[in-house]
């Protein structure tokens, strides 16, 4: 298991951006993942911007967050003292009635918050992968996009830097046993 720590800092120098609140860098996008959660997600904003739609609250969200969790088993977002917490479960329930046959066991939630992130955490990430851990991550969107989403374990977020916990041995390996990322 490989540990990045990422701050704005790295963020910054590697892939050119600037961010305004560490945690928020990780709800950049307008993931299937977040659609179903938007009323959950909504508690976290203040009362006054409440109300005001799905793409308000993802946009909200960039600057309410404080902290956020992901392992296998659930995505914890915290603003204050409020707490919103998206299990596998009801994600796995959401899929399994709109899509019946697939596999919702294996729902990689680290990995799928990952992928709705900032493109600037994607960039940063994978540099720091390539120079520090010497892994070879293709430049290609698609094939670094399933990478990240096979690959990411865990993600801890808050205020001074975002840890990804990277699992290698998580991905695909070649026909002599070894890792595609060598």
């Amino acid at each position: 298991m490989i540990s990045l720590m990422v701050r704005e800092k790295e963020i910054k120098e590697l892939a050119r951006t600037e961010v305004g609140n560490l945690p928020g860098v990780l709800f950049a996008g307008t993931s299937p993942l977040l659609r179903p959660f938007m009323k959950k997600l909504e508690a976290l904003l203040p009362a006054e911007n409440r109300g005001l739609g799905d793409s308000y609250i993802l946009n909200a969200l960039h600057s309410h967050i404080d902290q956020v969790h992901a392992d296998e088993l659930q995505i914890a977002v915290k603003s204050g003292d409020l707490q919103v917490v998206i299990r596998r479960e009801e994600l796995g329930e959401i899929i399994g009635e709109r899509y019946p046959t697939t596999d919702h066991h294996r729902l990689n939630l680290p990995g799928l918050l990952f992928l709705q992130s900032s493109p600037s955490l994607q960039t940063a990430s994978a540099i720091l992968l390539r120079r520090e851990h010497k892994l070879q991550i293709p430049d290609g969107r698609r094939t670094m996009r399933y990478i990240f989403h096979m690959g990411v374990a865990a993600i801890d977020a808050d205020k001074e830097k975002i840890c990804v916990h990277f699992d290698p041995d998580r991905l695909p390996k070649r026909a002599d046993g070894t890792s595609v990322l060598a």
